[in-house]
């Protein structure tokens, strides 16, 4: 019988440091096999089909971007996973509410389904979605489709994850927290959290944190348009730290728009209030301005934060969002989703749509992406020992 595999291992990764945000880093080699993960420790290079030398370089879980938009075709935004994931490091994304329920079935047959990533999605309260191009999405209560959308959130279990609104000035300076109150009704009614997109804010942080129940999402907590996390004097809002205390979520989703202030993210990490989550919220506008996901987390890096607080935000913690399950990932038995990151001394400039220009002594990037065992990007393409 014909075998594909006549070794123990089908790519080998050598000579780096396996890191996890449950388990810690160590220097260790990681062996896979059939789509999982099937030793860490020493290997001989001679056991597996191919054999990489990762010296140098840091072994990670596959990152898991929690707000990106990859309905392509279905709004001006959006990018094909496969264009943004394989490069950045990321093999799980979680689309932020490009669909709404009128366009989401397509968006579920035409990417979801035929994805080599994994793609989980927020649905938009608007019927039409996020068009983008400076489209309006229309927030207004009374057009949201309660029944549809509990119908799908009902047929597509545990691919739909979420309710997506906006609460800035553009979408609901007429309805105020209306919109909001209507999709936290939804969450209650289909059992999801709710994600609220909080740039320029039409009503106060304080009401919009006080609306929100403990795991919902406070998205785009580092923008400096209209009010928002730091008071005047650039201390944290008190009625911030109170809504963390109780349980809310805040997702960094940096962007490359006004949703990310550098002054800001700094102001707050110096003072201890560091995001839940740390996502892209990456577009063709990211894409065009060459602004990876692992320049957006290099940026963390140079304002302070540790490479195990960065990788715990962008892996362990969207991991538990999405599978209730704390528990680490570059593990043996699980699926062989995997980065291999390099942290070397290129400079990097990082810049903000607010002005803000700083310069990075590293940068982060993704040299090696796997998915389930299959590898989908590679700059590491020397062959071992040579």
């Amino acid at each position: 019988m014909y075998k594909m595999r006549t070794t123990p291992f089908d790519i080998a990764l050598l000579n780096g440091t396996a890191a996890d945000a449950v388990t810690g880093m160590v220097q260790a080699d990681v062996g896979i096999a059939d789509g999982r993960i099937a030793a860490i420790g020493k290997i001989d290079p001679a056991e597996a089909q191919v054999a990489v030398n990762t010296a140098g370089c840091l072994i990670t879980p596959g990152l898991i971007d929690y707000h990106c938009h990859v309905n392509c075709g279905g709004d001006w935004a959006s990018l094909p996973a496969e264009v943004y994931g394989p490069q950045n490091g990321v093999t799980t994304l979680v689309d932020a509410g490009s669909a709404g329920c009128g366009g989401y079935e397509l968006f579920h047959r035409g990417t979801i389904a035929q994805s080599l990533m994994d793609i989980k999605a927020y649905l938009f309260i608007g019927s039409a979605g996020q068009v983008g191009l400076g489209g309006i999405e229309d927030e207004d209560p009374a057009k949201i489709n309660e029944d549809e959308i509990c119908a799908l959130c009902r047929k597509y279990k545990g691919e739909i994850v979420g309710i997506k609104l906006k609460i800035d000035r553009d979408h609901c300076a007429e309805f105020g927290l209306e919109p909001l109150k209507a999709a936290i009704e939804l969450g209650e009614k289909t059992g999801l959290r709710v994600s609220v997109h909080a740039t320029d804010p039409a009503v106060s942080v304080r009401e919009i944190l006080e609306t929100l129940r403990p795991g919902d999402i406070f998205c785009h907590m580092y923008h400096g348009w209209g009010e928002g996390i730091l008071a005047e004097d650039g201390t944290v809002r008190p009625e911030v730290l109170a809504a963390r205390e109780r349980g809310v979520l805040f997702d960094a989703a940096h962007g490359k728009t006004k949703n990310f202030s550098l002054e800001v993210a700094g102001k707050a990490i110096q003072q201890g209030f560091l995001p839940d989550i740390i996502s892209s919220d990456y577009t063709r506008i990211s894409l065009n301005a060459r602004y990876p996901f692992t320049l957006m987390l290099t940026e963390y890096l140079h304002l302070g934060m540790s490479f195990q607080d960065v990788l715990e935000r962008c892996t362990t913690t969207p991991h538990q969002l999405l599978t209730g399950r704390r528990e680490p990932l570059l593990a043996v038995g699980m699926p062989a989703d995997v980065a291999v990151l390099r942290l070397d001394d290129t400079p990097s400039v990082l810049w903000d749509q607010y002005g803000t220009r700083l310069q990075s002594r590293q940068t982060l990037r993704a040299v090696m992406t796997i998915k389930g065992g299959m590898l989908v990007f590679d700059q590491l393409c020397d062959k071992y020992g040579s």
